[in-house]
């Protein structure tokens, strides 16, 4: 009778993990990065200095360090912050998904119109963010709008409204949250699906915030 020789099964199964480790470590900053934010237009939510973790992987698996799609995973979600690059810009930007493909978007005095319904919007006490440093340019009032902050002054911003629009296939409305001085699809319209780059999973604070 002949038995079979275990003892190299150990020794494989670690050469399989190693060769993961390897995999994974080479391939990981492909689809997670880090950025530092250097921009106000996500104020309160994000502020000049924090390290941004983004998945690039969210809605697509590309092949590493190129746009070549190999796997669709999701779509860009209502309230999502996203990455972007600014259009007609070589450098990246953070911005909020709004509307989706098929909506129908309008802003009237600030307030996000959805297919004729307004987003929720309830005031929050200015006060709570007075931690946010006045470099960041903050409107004067601060709301929650359908589950995260917003902030603008009432009757001032030069795009506080927005003539309605219907979103093609693949299309989406992005905003700031800090609605007053940021540029967004207010000024350069609906963005194309492959103009996301991916979805922000992880802030780190810079240490303005509770100052």
């Amino acid at each position: 009778m002949r038995f079979r020789h275990k003892g190299n099964k150990p020794s494989l199964t670690r050469r399989h993990l190693i060769l993961l480790a390897v995999l994974v470590i080479t391939l990981l900053p492909a689809y997670l990065r880090a950025y530092s934010l250097n921009g106000t237009s996500d104020a309160p939510t994000l502020l000049v200095g924090d390290k941004v973790l983004v998945n690039q992987a969210a809605y697509w698996i590309k092949v590493p360090y190129t746009r070549i799609k190999l796997l669709h995973l999701s779509h860009p979600r209502r309230g999502e912050m996203v990455l972007i690059r600014a259009p007609e810009q070589s450098f990246f930007i953070f911005k909020r998904v709004i509307g989706l493909p098929g909506e129908s978007i309008e802003i009237l005095e600030n307030h996000v119109i959805i297919n004729g319904r307004p987003l929720p919007l309830k005031a929050l006490s200015e006060r709570d963010f007075s931690w946010v440093p006045a470099s960041h340019h903050m409107g004067s009032s601060v709301y929650d709008e359908d589950g995260h902050w917003v902030t603008f002054t009432p009757g001032v911003g030069e795009h506080r409204n927005f003539a309605p629009v219907r979103l093609k296939a693949h299309e989406y409305f992005l905003l700031g949250d800090n609605r007053d001085p940021s540029l967004d699809g207010r000024v350069w319209g609906p963005l194309e699906e492959d103009a996301i780059f991916g979805k922000v999973i992880l802030t780190v604070s810079s240490g303005l915030r509770n100052k």
